[in-house]
């Protein structure tokens, strides 16, 4: 899934760090990672079906680190 954050493009690619709720085993809330072209990372507030993200809250996208 891409999301546009600051001008950028943003790819959640379905990386989850953490589990929050599960209403189902469709609909799952997560904690994704996302990066950009220039391999910034993101974190963002998400729902997953089980096999990849199908939504993002971009009020929650985060910038977490740099390239190293």
């Amino acid at each position: 899934m891409v999301v546009e954050f600051n001008g950028k493009d943003v790819y959640f690619n379905g990386e989850i760090i953490d589990e929050f709720d599960s209403h189902g085993p469709y609909c799952i809330e997560v904690e994704a990672l996302g990066t950009d072209d220039d391999g910034i990372e993101y974190s963002a507030i998400g729902i997953s079906d089980g096999d990849e993200i199908t939504e993002i809250d971009v009020d929650s996208i985060e910038c977490i680190g740099s390239p190293e």
